[in-house]
């Protein structure tokens, strides 16, 4: 997350940077192009230099590896649905379940599914990605504070940034909702409206469940503590 916030930083500089450029009808193409620009533009560097290369590179690279995690988790958890708790990989399945949660099969479903949604241009869901990365660092606090709890360790410094990602990713999401609910209420609510406010409420509704289970282990852990 400190990467993250120090990344976000660095590209609202070269935004600026360039933000006199594109009012003055220059046009950059992407965002990509844009960032690649701003920091070129901060060495006295245009297009043809090597730092706008090599940036404009390893964001195509940011890119690339973040499909290859999603494939890789996505592909590990459709493979879970279909093992039992006793069985640790597809080798320990029977039948139709041992095909199902063979990796082969698993990563070529994700990767149609991934084609699927590029084809379609669903642009939307970049408005939620902000919200559910930084709810999946708020989950993995309260993962790892329940974890050292259950080692009888001190857990209390991730209360806090605990708490505050979780809020401040809810409280988005819930904004979120309540735009897409006014947008549909007054007619004005394309499909993208709809699919963020499916996804919105899923990740809510998900979220609050296992806010509600943290909870109650740091409940119990006090508890046990105390006696």
């Amino acid at each position: 997350m400190l990467i993250e916030s120090a990344l976000g930083i660095i590209s609202l500089i070269a935004v600026g940077m360039v933000f006199s450029d594109y009012i003055a009808g220059e046009r950059f193409g992407s965002p990509s192009a844009a960032f690649a620009g701003g920091i070129a533009a901060m060495f006295r560097q245009d297009e043809s230099g090597a730092i706008y290369a090599l940036l404009t590179l390893a964001v195509s690279v940011f890119a690339l590896t973040s499909l290859d995690t999603g494939t890789r988790l996505s592909r590990f958890m459709f493979g879970e649905l279909f093992l039992k708790e006793n069985e640790a990989t597809y080798k320990d399945a029977s039948g139709i379940r041992k095909c199902l949660a063979h990796p082969l099969v698993g990563t070529l479903f994700m990767v149609v599914v991934g084609c699927v949604l590029g084809g379609l241009s669903l642009s939307q869901i970049w408005g939620l990605f902000g919200a559910a990365n930084q709810l999946l660092a708020g989950i993995a606090l309260m993962a790892v504070a329940a974890w050292l709890g259950t080692q009888a360790k001190n857990n209390k410094m991730f209360f806090f940034p605990m708490a505050f990602m979780l809020c401040a990713t809810l409280t988005s999401l819930v904004i979120t909702i309540i735009k897409k609910f006014g947008a549909i209420g007054a007619g004005e609510a394309m499909w993208g409206d709809c699919f963020q406010l499916v996804f919105a409420l899923a990740m809510v509704v998900l979220a609050v469940i296992l806010v509600i289970e943290g909870i109650q282990t740091f409940s119990k852990q006090a508890k046990s503590k105390a006696a």
